[in-house]
């Protein structure tokens, strides 16, 4: 039995509905520099108001995230806060040599967490290490968790065969296995669904999607030629980069744009609410720090929501 719970409903009480995430604060993902992401009080009346405000549940960040402020800013937060009911997820994997996750690193890139951000509850493997087979890498994890360290640990960016291949060597291995998966999954960005999301169904795994508007593509930022501003996610992230150039896909947000219009909601919020509607999303990682953005997430869980909307964005988005 795994810490993580076990139904679609328990796991979204024990997760909430909304990930916090904070690789926006103090840079965004691995850069940083004038005007990139929020400072350290930005960051923590941010954490604040996720938690006492909105009901969030889960502080989502990484070793690599702004050069390592993330975890930082996050950690003085939490020392502020040691009564605070939150989980403390990171990640670790990604360098500026590519992806890492030799057993020697990953203890000591958990040491570091630890003692950074006080403590960690959730643990991901950021990447894919080639040169790492699981047989090596996923024994650091489980003793993790049969040590008392983290409470569960789970696979980030991860296709159907490598996340069969770790589950199948952590069975034959006898080690504790990974119990959530976060992977980009959006709208726009389903490739999920043909290999990842049926794992994730028979196996019983959490999974808490990042990316979920596409980098502003799905929050109607861009539908008109706009360009990103410096500074802004979509200026520094290039998973979406190609889109914009795209003109089959630009009329597709167009018409997603009018359909979110037409139920009175923001496109970023009608986006939040077909993954928070989704049967197999455990609870998407959202990082809003203007009102605005806040405003979608409220949309996404009020909206009611039908087959006939889902069907409308499924055909859209096929």
């Amino acid at each position: 039995m795994g810490w993580i719970a076990t139904t679609p409903e328990e796991r979204r009480r024990q997760l909430g509905s909304f990930l916090l995430g904070t690789g926006g604060i103090g840079g965004i993902a691995a850069a940083t520099g004038p005007g990139i992401g929020l400072s350290q009080e930005e960051g923590h009346k941010l954490i604040d108001r996720a938690l006492d405000k909105e009901g969030f549940k889960v502080l989502d960040t990484a070793d690599m995230y702004a050069a390592g402020a993330s975890e930082r800013i996050v950690g003085t937060w939490n020392a502020a806060h040691p009564d605070a009911d939150v989980l403390i997820q990171t990640k670790t994997g990604v360098t500026a040599d590519g992806p890492n996750l030799a057993p020697d690193r990953v203890r000591r890139q958990l040491a570091h967490s630890v003692a950074v951000l006080g403590r960690v509850d959730l643990y991901i493997a950021h990447q894919v290490d080639p040169n790492t087979p699981w047989a090596e890498s996923l024994p650091v994890f489980s003793h993790a968790v049969e040590s008392g360290v983290i409470r569960a640990y789970g696979l980030s960016n991860v296709d159907g065969a490598a996340l069969s291949a770790a589950l199948e060597t952590a069975d034959r291995l006898k080690l504790v296995r990974p119990e959530l998966v976060q992977n980009q999954y959006s709208l726009l960005a389903r490739s999920d669904d043909q290999d990842v999301l049926p794992i994730v169904r028979s196996e019983g795994l959490a999974y808490t999607p990042f990316s979920p508007l596409a980098t502003g593509l799905l929050a109607g930022r861009y539908s008109n030629g706009e360009q990103p501003a410096h500074g802004s996610r979509a200026s520094i992230a290039s998973r979406h980069a190609h889109y914009f150039d795209d003109e089959q896909v630009m009329v597709k947000i167009r018409a997603f744009d009018r359909l979110a219009a037409e139920h009175d909601v923001t496109s970023a919020g009608l986006a939040l609410a077909w993954l928070v509607n989704h049967p197999l999303v455990t609870a998407p990682i959202v990082a809003p720090s203007k009102e605005s953005q806040w405003t979608a997430v409220h949309e996404a869980q009020k909206l009611p929501w039908t087959s006939q909307i889902a069907d409308r964005l499924d055909s859209l988005f096929s």
